[in-house]
């Protein structure tokens, strides 16, 4: 997990996906449909990238504890 976090190439890919997303949400052209699951998939993105963190959190925590 600690790996892909650090990948530069997966993050690379994460802030890409994030981008186009955003760019659907200031395009005034864009349908609500569109938005919708703009919204959708900068929420899953962030979800991934917290559970990367907790993971993180709570193997650090574990450590500590068997010190």
């Amino acid at each position: 997990m600690r790996t892909l976090q650090a990948d530069d190439t997966f993050q690379l890919a994460l802030t890409e996906i994030t981008d186009q997303q955003i760019a659907v949400f200031v395009n005034a052209d864009s349908t609500t449909d569109q938005r919708e699951k703009a919204h959708d998939i900068i929420c899953a993105l962030r979800k991934i990238d917290d559970y990367f963190d907790s993971v993180k959190t709570d193997e650090a925590m574990y450590n500590r504890k068997l010190k």
